[in-house]
């Protein structure tokens, strides 16, 4: 009788896929990772001048 393996979870899949990136890209995981467990979603004031700046280049035919 073949036994059956276990699906792999998802915590297990997020690490292969993390282990077959180019090092290069892995400063990149880092950071959105560290992203998604802020607990604070408020937007810094840098980060809303530069969105908000990015919406008034879109209004003005800017361009980005």
């Amino acid at each position: 009788m073949i036994e059956e393996r276990p699906a792999m979870t998802v915590r297990e899949n997020v690490h292969q896929l993390i282990d077959a990136l180019p090092e290069e890209r892995l400063a990149d995981v880092r950071d959105y990772i560290a992203d998604l467990r802020d607990e604070d979603t408020t937007l810094s004031p840098e980060t809303a001048a530069a969105i908000e700046q990015g919406l008034d280049d879109t209004v003005g035919d800017k361009g980005v």
